[in-house]
């Protein structure tokens, strides 16, 4: 291992691990908690895991490397252009798995214009199912654009109604922009990735008794949107896939057999296992990225290789 992570040669940097941070929740499931053994570490509860963030109060800490132990949001700081490239927003793409034994909460979060009267920015995700029991389904949407009838619902606590739900299985994806309802569902994992902002107004809670935030949630609210779940079941060996494509964000999906070339294109990028597994190659050296693992690629990062036989998603600043 070089300076942070693999050394990318003389070139320059290369591939960075972060240190999940994890986060207990009441609806949490047990599939990551046995992927990655956090029940032999004393992690009860894990319904979050925040593999990519350097939003304040939750930056990653960088694993291995020269940088070892240091966040990843002073090392945005210290090496702009090494790190970012031609992004100079000082913000990374956010990817974190939910594990969900139950459904979340219904929430809402704002678009750039409300979540700048916060004092914070635009939180847009999509959400990729890694893993999903029979009849696992997202809310995403809602039936009617009549604010006084769902207003009356979140009030009553009867918004059951209103919702939009669409069944998902393994290998789909859904787009959840600002200003839409939404739930992720039951009995799944899913990989989150999003913008960068961190403003969430709980809407409905299936009677937990947890705060709401109605007022702000119909502020932020936008009932005409709807979703789309595409499907990315059938793999395309060699070929990459477009997935999401938002002004804040895009997702690849890259399904590898034996070997697949990486350019390097000024910009940093995030590549996340979601099936199988696979090598990055990197001038002479090698580093495994097994099942549901994720690594940051520095935009100074030269070109690479993917080796192996799996699926990986490529997140990045659109």
């Amino acid at each position: 291992m070089g300076e942070a992570g693999m050394s990318g040669g003389s070139r320059g940097w290369g591939p960075l691990r972060l240190r999940p941070v994890y986060k207990e929740s009441v609806w949490a499931g047990e599939r990551l908690r046995r992927i990655r053994g956090l029940a032999e570490e004393g992690k009860e509860n894990i319904g979050i895991a925040r593999e990519v963030c350097a939003y304040p109060g939750s930056e990653n800490i960088v694993a291995s490397g020269k940088y070892a132990g240091e966040s990843i949001a002073e090392l945005i700081r210290r090496f702009p252009e090494e790190l970012m490239g031609r992004d100079d927003s000082g913000q990374l793409v956010r990817v974190a798995y939910i594990d969900a034994r139950e459904d979340l909460s219904v929430q809402v979060h704002p678009d750039e214009e409300m979540a700048r009267e916060k004092g914070d920015q635009e939180k847009s995700e999509a959400w990729y199912i890694l893993e999903a029991g029979e009849g696992a389904r997202i809310t995403a949407g809602v039936n009617t654009q009549d604010m006084d009838v769902l207003e009356k619902a979140a009030k009553e606590g009867a918004m059951e109604p209103f919702l939009v739900h669409h069944p998902v299985q393994a290998g789909d994806m859904a787009l959840i922009p600002a200003g839409m309802v939404h739930a992720c569902g039951g009995d799944m994992l899913a990989l989150e990735v999003g913008s960068f902002g961190g403003i969430t107004y709980r809407l409905y809670d299936y009677g937990r008794g947890r705060r709401l935030d109605l007022q702000e949630a119909f502020q932020a609210m936008k009932p005409e949107l709807s979703c789309e779940v595409k499907h990315f079941q059938q793999k395309k060996l060699g070929e990459i896939q477009s997935a999401i494509r938002h002004p804040l964000f895009s997702v690849d999906i890259i399904d590898i057999k034996d070997n697949f070339v990486i350019p390097s294109d000024g910009r940093y990028t995030i590549l996340t296992c979601v099936e199988g597994e696979c090598e990055i190659c990197l001038e002479g050296e090698r580093e495994r990225l097994a099942y549901t693992e994720t690594v940051l690629i520095p935009a100074s990062c030269p070109p690479f290789i993917l080796r192996g036989e799996g699926r990986v998603l490529r997140s990045y600043r659109t």
